[in-house]
């Protein structure tokens, strides 16, 4: 064998050794390349279940902490306790309401019932009561039209009676009537423009004939106090 043919065979077997190292080696690689692939795998299985139980953990631990449910029974409980007391007090305040007109009402018939024995301190003290229901009235709503339409016909029944029974009552009198009237007449137009549905129509008109009717009883009102100032003074 000559020198060529044996270093060609050395080279030959090297050649298949290193063929051998290289298919070793690939195959180590790919079954090392498997298993992280599988661990990986694994670790992020692993890390979805991990998370997921933490997050069930701290479900849990917040409802038992803050109590969700107790706390959302406890709101509907207040909710319901709210919607009691709004009830409550749109009760309340509609008897407020009422009482208070009531209360307006019983005030104007007083001064419709002066007769004979009425004296012009005495006509003042009611004019005065009346006028101070009057304001607590306006201060809690708008006034009712055929509330107001009762209170100008027992003043109008006032004014009447004063001249009928000829009470003598001075200009600190007049000047209260005057202004009720003008205190009337304000209302009656906040009313009408509060209460614009047609089906109130004819209370709407008869509350303005009604005013109309005071306006022409306070102008007979100022003949007949003109004519006792002119008498009180000839006197």
């Amino acid at each position: 064998m000559s020198k060529s043919e044996v270093i060609q065979n050395l080279l030959d077997e090297l050649n298949n050794q290193n063929q051998i190292y290289i298919a070793i080696i690939g195959t180590i690689l790919a079954v090392l390349g498997l298993a992280f692939t599988i661990f990986s795998f694994m670790q992020r299985r692993f890390s979805d279940k991990q998370i997921q139980k933490m997050e069930d953990d701290f479900k849990h631990d917040f409802k038992q902490d803050f109590k969700i449910e107790e706390n959302n029974e406890v709101l509907r409980d207040m909710r319901a306790t709210l919607a009691e007391v709004r009830k409550s007090e749109k009760l309340l305040k509609q008897e407020i309401i009422t009482a208070t007109d009531l209360n307006f009402e019983n005030s104007s018939f007083l001064l419709s019932q002066v007769d004979g024995d009425t004296h012009t301190l005495e006509l003042n003290n009611m004019l005065i009561n009346f006028n101070t229901t009057f304001d607590k009235a306006i201060s809690t709503h708008k006034l009712n039209l055929s509330t107001l339409q009762h209170v100008i016909v027992n003043l109008i029944n006032c004014l009447q009676r004063i001249k009928r029974y000829k009470i003598r009552y001075d200009e600190e009198a007049y000047y209260k009537i005057n202004s009720l009237f003008d205190k009337l007449s304000r209302q009656s137009t906040i009313s009408i423009q509060a209460n614009s549905d047609m089906n109130r129509y004819f209370t709407q008109h008869s509350l303005l004939k009604c005013l109309k009717s005071l306006k022409s009883e306070l102008k007979e009102c100022d003949k007949y106090m003109n004519n006792e100032l002119e008498d009180h003074d000839i006197d």
